[in-house]
């Protein structure tokens, strides 16, 4: 939410995009190739850094993904996250964070996990500020590919005005 990122707020496309490269599909099938969703269904196995009681902020911070620009964005971003349990989800009485860490859980122990897309939605329409999780959808337009969505209310920041020499 551009209101918790403040001035950071340029970074948010940024790390949605590291999220999206970690959980997204992989790169091939050749050993140097090992990467995106499926590199996380083994890490999920062999770690269980996904599991209940365990915030998605905290795998957000173990996984690393706050980004690397600056403390004060990573930390900014990992309150955004936070918030997600004082939010809903379209997934019943859960919190927007328990929706999130119950979907990908199932879906890196499924029989086909599918490549997982993190995107935003504008809060301030009437009903949608809570976490929006849709499956099986083709969520990039250039990729024929579908995906787990994962979509995060955000609510803009205020427009600043910007100081001008004079």
């Amino acid at each position: 939410m551009g209101v918790f990122m403040l001035q950071d707020d340029i970074y948010i496309s940024s790390l949605l995009d590291l999220l999206n490269l970690r959980f997204g599909p992989s790169e091939g099938t050749s050993p140097d190739q090992f990467s995106g969703i499926d590199e996380m269904v083994e890490l999920q196995k062999e770690f269980q850094i996904l599991k209940k009681g365990r915030s998605f902020k905290d795998t957000a911070a173990i996984l690393n993904l706050g980004g690397f620009w600056n403390a004060r964005s990573k930390n900014r971003w990992f309150n955004l996250l936070e918030s997600l349990k004082k939010v809903g989800s379209n997934r019943g009485d859960l919190t927007g964070d328990q929706a999130i860490v119950d979907a990908l859980m199932a879906n890196l122990s499924g029989k086909e996990p599918l490549p997982v897309h993190f995107t935003s939605h504008d809060l301030r329409a009437k009903g949608d500020n809570q976490v929006i999780i849709k499956e099986a959808q083709r969520s990039v337009f250039y990729i024929e590919q579908q995906y787990l969505t994962i979509s995060i209310p955000m609510k803009p920041r205020p427009a600043t005005k910007s100081p001008r020499k004079k």
